[in-house]
Order: structure tokens, then C-alpha cells, then sequence
């Protein structure tokens, strides 16, 4: 391995052992690309995963729930059909308000925020459960993104993805 590092070096190629990525300028260009298309259409086709996704997790009514990099808000819809108390986020404003729309057409009560799901604006321990469908999965800090996920949900709360 020290060879191929060291012969990848000397060709200025770094390996993902030593490569660093700026993920400030990756996590701007993607938010860039999810700006540009129009992804509801994409989301509206997968509404079945987050109603799945819901009744794997049990939902309960009353339950407070946060929907991380939610798009176009398939499965804060999914949960707000289950009475829960719905936090829907993503950091595209472009898709949150696809998200809204959705919510009025439905007469479904979601809150919908800003955030980064690398840096969630909520305190330690706030929501029942912390939820993401096909949203999550592209952070470029994926151990950033998970530490935020747990340090949301409170202790014996659930965490559930679909990747």
C-alpha cells in the first residue's frame, strides 16, 4: 500500500487514504444541482417509500417527528397522515416550498425549515423519531450527518432511512 501511495503521490493523484476533499465546495455544488431540476417529479413517484417507511417505524399519533433533506416532503406527508407532529427540513429552499405546496393541497399541518443536515438548528434529544428517504444518503460528511441524526432523536427514539 505504501508504494501505491507513494507512486500515486509522485503523479500528484492523491488516494482516499490521503485525499481531502472540500466538502464546503461539494456541498455548494450540490445544492446547486438540486435547485436546478425539477425533483418533485421524481419524489411524487416514490410517495410509496415514505408511507413504507412510516409503517416499519410504527408511527404513533402525537409522535414528534423530523424529516431530514425531506425534498419535495414525500415522507413528512407520510407521517402527517399518521397525526404526527411533522418538522420537515431540507437545505434546497427551492424544494421546501414544492413541499409546502404539497402539505396545503393535502390540508396536512407540517412545519417546514431551512437546515443542513450536517448541522441541524434543533437542541439534543427534541424529536420521537428522525426519518429520511432517498435526502440523508448524499451529505458529503456522512459521520457528520449521522452524529446529527442521533444527537436529534431522543434516547429510545427512532431513526429510520431509506437509501
Amino acid at each position: 500500500m505504501a508504494n501505491v501511495t507513494s507512486t500515486l503521490a509522485t503523479r500528484g493523484i492523491e488516494s482516499a487514504a490521503t485525499a481531502t476533499p472540500d466538502l464546503i465546495a461539494l456541498k455548494t455544488r450540490q445544492q446547486a444541482a438540486w435547485s436546478s431540476g425539477n425533483y418533485a417529479i421524481v419524489g411524487s413517484t416514490l410517495q410509496i417509500v415514505g408511507e413504507q417507511l412510516c409503517e416499519a417505524l410504527d408511527l404513533k399519533s402525537g409522535s414528534k417527528v423530523l424529516d431530514v433533506a425531506a425534498g419535495n416532503g414525500m415522507v413528512s406527508l407520510a407521517a402527517a397522515r399518521r397525526w404526527c407532529e411533522v418538522m420537515s427540513t431540507d437545505y434546497v429552499p427551492a424544494l421546501l416550498e414544492q413541499g409546502r405546496a404539497r402539505a396545503a393541497a393535502e390540508g396536512a399541518t407540517i412545519e417546514f425549515k431551512e437546515a443542513d443536515a450536517e448541522n441541524l438548528p434543533f437542541a439534543d434529544n427534541s424529536f420521537d423519531v428522525v426519518l429520511s428517504t432517498f435526502g440523508v444518503m448524499f451529505t458529503p460528511s456522512q459521520d457528520r450527518a449521522a452524529f446529527e441524526l442521533l444527537r436529534v432523536c431522543k434516547p429510545k427514539g427512532k431513526i429510520g432511512l431509506a437509501n
